[in-house]
């Protein structure tokens, strides 16, 4: 070979050499391969950043629905992630809201890119040509050796074996009593049931409680304030604590002197409260009369009723009549005193022996006579007369004393006896 052909073959070397050095070659893939989905220069281009791109390579398929609308271009590294480039067919529509996914075509290991929405939400809009789909909505499927060396995992170190005693424990655990596994069964489904019953009260307690958390957070600043409080106060509890100690003992003191007083006057307590009965039996008689006089107190000397119909503001118009004669004093204000009419009987208090055979009818109401036969009127005719009742106190009036140069003589407050009467 002469000196000018090695010259010229050593010229040709260099220049391949520096033109692959400058362009970056990558291999025979990195070129575009004939019959590749969108490889030309009139197609859309998106980019895809993805953490793990695995055995992704460029010319790899990218999908949409399962069917073939694009290529993958150029994969580029940037901040330990991956970018690649993937150029769709111009005619494609690429939803706004795709997500990208790497995954495997076969087991054989071929790789491609989907562009899909995500799952359970429909396609939105179109996703605008020179797009970047980020990181957080991109990922990549698991691949076929990190399944298997999973799967290797659970069956090799994953306690199947436990599994298989737990197995055998529960059958050795369930073998005869088979009748009681199934009342278990029985008694279970009528709790689910029950409980399935009470699914609104459920609802509702977990409603009001729903509430009551809100009316809590709404006095969120007021319950901080409280347990802020709450130390101080306790500390002043501990500071006093000696003085409730002793507070509690002499407390405790006053309860036994308490019960010895008790015990020691026990049976003059109830002697007292025996002896109260009958006061308080005659109270409840003049309970109806108490009442009124209890009304009339405050308003005294007038009553409630000439209040509410005479009083007008700081006046009051009344109209009376009022008799202050001698023989009406002595009827009234005067009876019962020296002053008193003699003859106006008195109405008796209760106690007095002759308080039941007392008589509201004018003393000298004219009765008729009894008949001559001794028979009433009205009376049944041969009918065996029945004993009258003996009166519960009979009233005498006592002999009426002479009077005396020594003093005057005693009043009987009465009541006195018809003149006209026998």
């Amino acid at each position: 070979m002469s000196t000018r052909a090695l010259a010229r073959m050593v010229s040709i070397a260099l220049s391949v050499s520096l033109a692959v050095a400058s362009c970056g070659f990558g291999g025979v893939n990195s070129l575009p391969l004939p019959g590749a989905v969108a490889s030309g220069s009139d197609n859309t281009v998106y980019h895809v950043h993805i953490s793990n791109v695995g055995t992704l390579e460029s010319n790899s398929p990218v999908m949409m629905d399962d069917v073939v609308v694009g290529s993958v271009g150029t994969i580029g590294v940037q901040d330990w992630h991956a970018i690649v480039e993937v150029r769709v067919k111009r005619d494609v529509v690429i939803p706004a809201n795709a997500v990208a996914t790497v995954g495997q075509t076969s087991l054989l290991g071929s790789m491609h890119l989907a562009l899909n929405p995500p799952l359970g939400e429909a396609p939105q809009g179109r996703l605008e040509p020179g797009a970047t789909i980020g990181l957080n909505r991109a990922s990549t499927y698991p691949s076929t050796e990190q399944t298997l060396s999973a799967l290797s995992f659970v069956v090799n170190a994953g306690g199947l074996g436990q599994v298989g005693e737990l197995i055998h424990s529960a059958s050795t655990a369930l073998a005869g009593r088979e009748g009681e596994i199934r009342q278990l069964i029985a008694r279970l489904d009528a709790v689910v049931g029950t409980v399935d019953g009470q699914r609104d009260r459920f609802n509702a307690a977990v409603e009001a409680l729903n509430r009551l958390m809100g009316t809590v957070a709404a006095d969120r600043d007021d319950i901080i304030d409280a347990l802020k409080t709450i130390p101080p106060a306790m500390d002043v509890l501990l500071r006093e604590r000696a003085q409730f100690v002793t507070a509690l003992q002499k407390l405790g003191q006053f309860s036994d002197t308490t019960t010895d007083l008790i015990n020691r006057t026990q049976d003059d307590l109830v002697r007292n409260l025996n002896n109260l009965g009958p006061t308080l039996a005659l109270l409840a008689d003049q309970a109806p009369k108490v009442a009124p006089t209890l009304a009339y107190a405050p308003t005294f000397p007038l009553s409630q009723n000439m209040i509410d119909r005479a009083v007008r503001g700081d006046y009051f118009n009344i109209w009376a009549q009022m008799d202050i004669s001698v023989p009406r004093l002595k009827r009234t204000l005067f009876l019962g005193t020296r002053w008193g009419d003699p003859n106006a009987a008195l109405t008796p208090a209760p106690g007095e022996p002759n308080y039941l055979s007392h008589t509201y009818e004018p003393p000298d109401l004219a009765m008729p006579a009894p008949p001559a036969d001794g028979s009433t009127p009205g009376q049944i005719p041969n009918a065996v007369p029945s004993s009258a009742p003996a009166p519960v106190a009979p009233v005498v009036a006592p002999p009426v004393a002479t009077t005396s140069a020594t003093g005057p003589s005693p009043i009987f407050a009465g009541p006195y006896p018809n003149p006209g009467g026998p």
